[in-house]
């Protein structure tokens, strides 16, 4: 007898952001799982390789521009193919789960559900497009254009037996209702934590991530600038992106003394630096519709305190588990009246929130949860 077959698709090789999780899930539970994705980086913009043991690669129009033709078309014959090279699978499969966006994955996902039924469909929704796009007037302008972009991701949610989502905000955006919708968090495996190295005669900062358009620069600078007026302020700068030079070039003239790491994927070195900050940056523009970001969980896994724009989760975490300071006039204030103590105490209510929400053992418990009762009526 056949193991039950399970298909996880992600256009965008987001496998370690989101999929891990309910791959591991759905392994335990005895299934052939499978992973899908394209063999162009949408980010870089170049082939590249997958490195998850069993990956499946599909072949993808590249493009260069990300709001263009060409990446529409891109998703469009991307996200069609992917369901042609199941359909033509001796076993067509029990589960799938497909990441959205591109917003044409759900399109036809929901077709292939119309001719399977019995398989059980269910969405991770890990961004929303368009409504992430950074730039306000521009955004109005193309809002007839991202009404139709949107309302292709749309139709297709009724389709499945479950949406996940990596926030309550965008399942407040979407309108999902709770007998076939939950949010669950990124999550990450625990570290084993270092004792924090503090200085006394100033701030250190921490800005973790992609440097790019939807970084928040001027209200970062604004921040420094508030701090710089009243103490030494330093600012790590782990990443790299397009915008790095006006970012560090802003950073220098708001008065903080900039140290730039570029991108630093060895961890314990990540940690390190993480653990002489008294504050990690987690500020956006105020335009792009996010609830919880990646940068914030790694913050949250070093043990590290941020300071907060991001509304929906990001900002009730802040207010209700202690785990930061929320921009406003009064934000510098805040944090210049901070003692050492309040700061490791931060740090104390962060590692608690991140063992109680973010853990990869959590969230999968929560998947558990979920599909449990869905897969049980198989």
């Amino acid at each position: 007898m056949q193991n039950r077959k399970a298909y996880l698709i992600s256009c965008s090789d987001h496998y370690d952001h989101r999929l891990h999780v309910v791959d591991t899930y759905l392994r335990d539970r005895g299934f052939d799982t499978t992973y899908i994705t394209s063999d162009f980086d949408h980010t870089s913009k170049k082939r590249f390789v997958c490195s998850i043991p069993g990956c499946v690669q599909l072949p993808a129009k590249p493009y260069i521009k990300n709001l263009s033709f060409a990446r529409i078309l891109s998703h469009r014959n991307f996200s069609r193919d992917v369901f042609r090279y199941i359909e033509k699978q001796k076993q067509q499969p029990d589960v799938l789960v497909v990441q959205l966006p591109p917003n044409f994955m759900g399109h036809y996902a929901k077709k292939y559900k119309k001719r399977h039924p019995d398989v059980v469909l269910t969405y991770e929704i890990f961004d929303m497009w368009p409504e992430t796009f950074p730039f306000g007037k521009l955004k109005k302008l193309l809002a007839p254009v991202f009404a139709v972009w949107a309302w292709v991701r749309n139709h297709s949610l009724d389709a499945a037996d479950l949406v996940v989502t990596e926030c309550e905000l965008f399942r407040e955006k979407l309108k999902l209702s709770d007998e076939k919708s939950a949010a669950c968090y990124l999550c990450a495996e625990p570290l084993e934590q270092i004792p924090a190295r503090l200085s006394d005669t100033g701030l250190d900062l921490c800005y973790l991530g992609a440097i790019n358009n939807v970084i928040g620069i001027p209200e970062i600078c604004q921040v420094l600038r508030e701090l710089a007026a009243k103490t030494d302020v330093t600012l790590h700068i782990i990443g790299k992106g397009e915008r790095e030079q006006e970012f560090i070039s802003q950073a220098e003239a708001a008065g903080a003394k900039v140290v730039f790491y570029g991108p630093v994927y060895d961890e314990k070195k990540k940690q390190e630096i993480m653990s002489r900050c008294h504050l990690g940056l987690n500020i956006m523009k105020d335009s792009v519709c996010v609830g919880l970001t990646m940068k914030s969980v790694d913050y949250f896994r070093n043990g590290l305190p941020i300071i907060n724009n991001v509304p929906g989760d990001s900002r009730m975490l802040v207010q209700t588990c202690g785990v930061g300071v929320q921009t406003g006039p009064n934000c510098g204030e805040e944090i210049l009246s901070m003692t050492e103590q309040d700061f490791l105490r931060m740090r104390e209510n962060v590692q608690k929130l991140f063992t109680q929400r973010f853990e990869k053992s959590v969230v999968v418990r929560q998947y558990a949860e979920l599909l449990d009762p869905i897969l049980a009526t198989e």
